[in-house]
């Protein structure tokens, strides 16, 4: 009975966070749908629609988002909203939201900073120590082939070296490569460019988005770790939390 409530609840948790990801997805579909529901014509839609395919989404849901975003279907107005918030001992959150409700998202920030040991923060007296930059992780070759008249696609290995060589012909910022996944860094301004590039090498993109990055990390441990961890994981768990930066080594 123990192993059943077990599988029971693992069950829930994994169906809990995949609705979460389906409603952020979803979400961030409609904001890019905002400049067009074409993706040949709209490169963020194009993106996080393939970010939908490989996470699964419903074919009715991605559609449903792209004519809520381009206006083609009532529905609540979606927007990206950044807090910033300081933790113990130095400690600082660039919090990214997507909320049809600025109002309930500012307080529900707030009080879940409040509550667990945190602050909020004014407006760019965190953001400074951030600095956006593309992310492009590649887990391998895309291959492409049909069986039975219908296109497939297979992922194998890369070569390390080659890769490298490719992506140093790019304007990119840096590239990271280990256990056969590669981390290519880029400016904010080129990061669309980039990622077309990437494709059109044949490399497999497992993943791809603008994010944060901390000029300079530090250091917790014992209870300021604690008390830094119970932050991160509540505002994890809001679900009009799209992502949560911060400046602690990991």
């Amino acid at each position: 009975m123990g192993r059943r409530h077990s599988i029971a609840a693992r069950k829930a948790s994994w169906d809990a966070a995949k609705s979460r990801i389906y409603s952020i997805i979803g979400k961030k579909i409609q904001i890019a749908a905002k400049a067009g529901p074409d993706p040949k014509l709209n490169p963020n839609l194009e993106m996080m629609l393939e970010k939908a395919r490989q996470n699964g989404l419903p074919k009715d849901v991605i559609e449903r988002a792209i004519l809520k975003g381009s206006g083609q279907l009532e529905g609540e107005k979606m927007e990206e909203v950044t807090y910033e918030g300081y933790g113990p001992n130095g400690s600082a959150f660039l919090i990214k939201t997507i909320t049809s409700n600025t109002n309930r998202t500012s307080s529900s920030v707030r009080t879940i900073l409040t509550k667990t040991g945190g602050a909020m923060a004014e407006i760019g007296s965190v953001a400074w120590q951030f600095q956006e930059k593309g992310l492009i992780v590649i887990d391998g070759l895309a291959i492409k082939y049909q069986d039975k008249g219908r296109d497939m696609e297979r992922v194998e290995p890369f070569d390390a070296e080659k890769i490298e060589m490719d992506m140093m012909e790019l304007p990119i910022s840096d590239v990271s490569i280990e256990d056969g996944v590669a981390e290519v860094y880029t400016e904010k301004n080129d990061f669309i460019n980039v990622r077309k590039s990437v494709l059109e090498l044949w490399y497999h993109i497992a993943e791809s988005d603008l994010h944060y990055f901390a000029d300079n990390t530090i250091k917790l441990e014992g209870e300021d770790l604690d008390k830094f961890n119970r932050i991160l994981d509540a505002l994890q768990e809001d679900d009009d939390v799209d992502h949560v930066y911060h400046n602690v080594e990991e």
